[in-house]
């Protein structure tokens, strides 16, 4: 039965192993498969900038907490070039096979994985105020009721808008604060100008491919 499943490893040390072998072959096959100069170069400097941090933040008695957050920044960015090399300029390549991807790490359904679904659901909000112009957010599954995402499914991102009292409520096209969560918990900080406004919380889930869902869960509050 096919799986839903991302094909870049979520473990940091398989993601290096995937995305060393991916870049090497990007690297090594670029002019025979008629990839473009300028996104192969920025692939492979954001590959020496992740690896670099990389390498510091494995030595386990001198790095610091300062190395882990460069790695997980150098690695956000380099995953997304990642992603992009492979839907764009490799999954539907007419100058590569099915080999040529699977040895690139890609799927290519022999495996039975599909793409992550976009979600026809949004998940449920419990928004809890902190005042202090904040609070914390926490989204449940809504078939499970628990705090996780359901499978495909990379995070919630939330779009904010205000409105006095007895006005209409914002609509999500109008909103001008936008949140992402790729946890099942978070906070979120109002500006201060907003404080004692009302508040629409539109939160739709978003996928390993970054599409969101068709549905968004709406939740109120008050900015204090």
């Amino acid at each position: 039965m096919a799986v839903t499943r991302d094909w870049i490893p979520k473990q940091i040390h398989k993601f290096k192993i995937f995305a060393d072998n991916l870049c090497k072959r990007v690297r090594d096959n670029a002019e025979a498969w008629h990839l473009d100069a300028e996104e192969v170069s920025k692939l492979l400097s954001l590959r020496l900038k992740f690896n670099k941090y990389y390498k510091i933040s494995t030595v386990q008695y001198t790095h610091n907490l300062n190395d882990i957050e460069n790695t997980k920044k150098a690695r956000k960015e380099y995953q997304k070039a990642l992603r992009t090399m492979g839907i764009c300029q490799l999954k539907s390549n007419l100058f590569m096979n099915d080999s040529d991807r699977m040895k690139c790490g890609l799927n290519t359904g022999e495996k039975g994985y599909n793409l992550s679904p976009v979600a026809s659901y949004s998940p449920l909000i419990d928004f809890r105020s902190a005042g202090d112009l904040g609070g914390t957010i926490i989204s449940m599954d809504p078939a499970s009721h628990k705090a996780c995402k359901p499978v495909g499914q990379n995070g919630i991102r939330v779009r904010f808008g205000f409105y006095p009292a007895n006005e209409p409520i914002t609509l999500e096209a109008d909103c001008t604060q936008t949140i992402g969560l790729t946890k099942s918990f978070g906070k979120v900080v109002f500006d201060p100008t907003k404080k004692g406004m009302r508040f629409v919380g539109y939160a739709r889930y978003f996928n390993t491919r970054q599409i969101e869902g068709i549905i968004a869960t709406t939740f109120y509050g008050i900015v204090c």
